[in-house]
């Protein structure tokens, strides 16, 4: 819900701790606005779920306008609140200039194998607005198409545990408490029915064999119920993203002194640190979070005192 300012020796690094994870993209952008993000900074995302599926659009423009009616932190915290999800609230930032590769630090119960994939990701003419996703293109070939993505960007996305995490490096430290307790709370269980023509219901193998549909984190079913065509829709769930881990407190313990010593042994430079507790959507069961966050900011001193 707000800021814990810790000190150092040198100066004080920006700790935000808030409800809920899409919550963050608003806080980085306020650290930007107070001067400790003064360019793009690799993202050590340490959490459960990956939380970077790929949005398509949104009606409010992630670039701040020069005739905006409300002031550049209310511009983006209602996009945070409105147009962003917990899942999907990454990648604008990586167009943003806020984050330059993503790490997804996934929890030693999760059955991840680490990996390392380039991405990148544009809008259309520069708006901010509409999105595109994993284009191959040749810069050398594909000249007016890159007149129309002007703000294209590649990035480095690396799946692996905080073991493998690289050395020496200024990052933006984003922690969600269900890294250490997770419950089995999915968004994906929900599900948007949208009427469709029959049609387009007699197409959907047509529609479902569209390329775009792999990278857009969607499910998809149609149904027929009364004479009338449905298409269920829900987000992708990822590989045993449903599980549960809900350990005893000596365990939880256990992790986050080994989450923070592996940070300071590396030489990891938080430049501002975000914790999202995540306990409306249920991710972390509440008996839990209280534990975690207390436990976390105490050993949090100890990485950030330089």
């Amino acid at each position: 819900m707000g800021i814990a300012a810790m000190t150092n020796r040198k100066k004080v690094t920006p700790v935000y701790v808030f409800d809920e994870h899409n919550e963050a993209y608003y806080y980085w952008h306020e650290a930007k606005y107070g001067g400790y993000i003064n360019e793009p900074l690799d993202l050590f995302h340490i959490d459960a779920h990956s939380d970077m599926m790929k949005i398509d659009c949104i009606q409010t423009s992630i670039y701040f306008p020069n005739d905006s009616q409300v002031s550049y932190l209310e511009y983006y915290k209602n996009i945070a609140k409105n147009e962003f999800n917990i899942g999907n609230f990454i990648i604008p930032a990586i167009l943003n200039g806020l984050v330059k590769n993503v790490y997804f630090i996934f929890p030693k119960w999760k059955n991840y194998k680490a990996k390392r994939m380039k991405y990148n990701v544009s809008s259309m003419f520069g708006e901010g607005k509409l999105f595109k996703h994993c284009l191959t293109i040749n810069k050398d070939k594909d000249h007016k198409l890159f007149q129309a993505l002007p703000d294209f960007k590649y990035y480095n996305y690396f799946f692996l545990p905080i073991d493998s995490v690289p050395k020496a490096r200024k990052v933006i430290l984003d922690i969600d408490l269900d890294y250490f307790a997770c419950g089995d709370s999915n968004p994906s269980h929900m599900i948007f029915e949208l009427e469709i023509t029959e049609e387009q219901f007699d197409k959907q193998e047509i529609f479902l064999q569209d390329e775009t549909l792999k990278i857009a984190g969607l499910d998809f079913r149609f149904i027929e119920k009364n004479e009338r065509f449905y298409a269920h829709i829900a987000n992708k769930r990822e590989k045993d993203e449903s599980k549960s881990y809900l350990p005893l407190k000596p365990e939880i313990v256990f992790e986050i002194d080994r989450l923070i010593t592996t940070l300071k042994v590396r030489k990891i430079r938080p430049l501002v640190v975000t914790i999202s507790r995540s306990c409306v959507s249920g991710f972390c069961p509440k008996d839990y979070a209280e534990f975690i966050e207390n436990e976390l900011l105490q050993r949090l001193l100890f990485l950030l005192d330089k």
